[in-house]
């Protein structure tokens, strides 16, 4: 967990050349491919008896990620957490390295900007996301950082885009790591959250891009792989065919939200549920810049719903190995001149092998 890592690796100062700043097309578009729950390994790891399923997974979850960028041709890929699966005690340092190139290589082979948020997953079995990011930041168009300031977590940060015809900041994205684990009263493991120090920092800088905008917010969205709790606020019992329900425990439930596009094919998972880990979403609100959020985690929902003005969206998983029929990712369009209204697609992808059990 976080709170392990070496304090020094916090604080570590990387001597890169800067990258050129990211700008608003001369269409006053910028187009954001958010891929999440990669969940890569190599597949020599896969204890599977046929050899044959962990390599069609292999090629399965590197095709939706060279499909994705193919069909969208971004300006900036967004890795939104799980991107590799932690919890395979098999990886060394080697193969956790190997796997980071192959899934960045359809992204690194046409120069295209990339930023990273970890999951519950990435770091899980002690391959800390420190040592992670720093695979990640080899590649000189890398945009992350392990963090802009000394908080909880790793890889918070903030990065903005210029107009397309000056160099002051347009739009500002934000980058949070929602965490891994926390036990709650019982102790049973629960998902983590965003915490204080992260919030605050968070208020802090956004004070700052709001100054320098002239005392407006600076619009903005974010990304981070675990839900804020809000998505589950006030679910209630439906019926099985009812439309836009998931089952718990052989029972169906729908959300309190109205859900606006999209499916929900599972439970949504944020953050133990016995704490009130409100705070987040009503520091969102207070500082009056992020109008919309974008979520991992939960493998096979995409949808969209609105709460108190802000959307909250869901990107389906793009790996092939954990569960999860459907895969895909999300295209995000800005529009310049109206930037607090944006264009989202979720997109699918398609199998390509035949092989049974994948």
């Amino acid at each position: 967990m976080a709170m392990g890592y070496p304090k020094k690796w916090k604080t570590m100062k990387f001597e890169r050349e800067k990258p050129a700043p990211l700008k608003f097309g001369a269409d006053g578009k910028f187009k954001i491919l958010h891929i999440t729950d990669i969940h890569c390994v190599e597949p020599e790891m896969d204890d599977d008896e046929n050899r044959a399923i962990p390599e069609s997974r292999n090629i399965e979850t590197i095709n939706v990620i060279e499909k994705l960028v193919e069909k969208t041709n971004p300006d900036l890929v967004v890795f939104g957490g799980d991107n590799v699966s932690g919890y395979w005690e098999e990886f060394t340092y080697d193969l956790m390295q190997n796997t980071i190139k192959r899934i960045t290589a359809p992204i690194r082979e046409r120069n295209i900007p990339h930023c990273v948020v970890f999951g519950n997953h990435d770091g899980e079995v002690g391959f800390h996301t420190e040592f992670q990011m720093m695979q990640y930041m080899e590649y000189a168009n890398c945009r992350s950082n392990l963090n802009d300031a000394d908080v909880y977590g790793c890889g918070n940060c903030c990065v903005t885009i210029q107009h397309s015809d000056s160099d002051k900041d347009a739009f500002a994205i934000w980058l949070m790591d929602s965490n891994d684990y926390e036990r709650n009263s019982k102790g049973d493991i629960c998902y983590d959250h965003v915490h204080d120090d992260q919030i605050q920092w968070y208020e802090n800088r956004a004070a700052e891009l709001k100054a320098a905008n002239g005392g407006e917010p600076l619009p903005a969205i974010l990304f981070q792989h675990i839900p804020v709790q809000q998505e589950l606020y006030g679910y209630k019992e439906a019926a099985a065919d009812d439309e836009y329900t998931f089952e718990r425990d052989g029972n169906y439930y729908k959300l309190g939200h109205k859900i606006l596009e999209g499916r929900v094919r599972e439970t949504p998972c944020p953050p133990n549920m016995e704490k009130d880990y409100s705070k987040q979403f009503e520091s969102w609100k207070k500082t009056g810049d992020i109008f919309a959020a974008f979520f991992g985690h939960d493998h096979v929902n995409d949808f969209r719903m609105n709460i108190d003005g802000i959307d909250l969206y869901q990107t389906l998983g793009a790996g092939y190995f954990t569960y999860g029929k459907e895969h895909g990712g999300r295209l995000i369009v800005l529009d310049e001149d109206n930037p607090r209204k944006l264009y989202t697609e979720s997109i699918e992808i398609e199998r390509i092998t035949d092989t049974e059990g994948v």
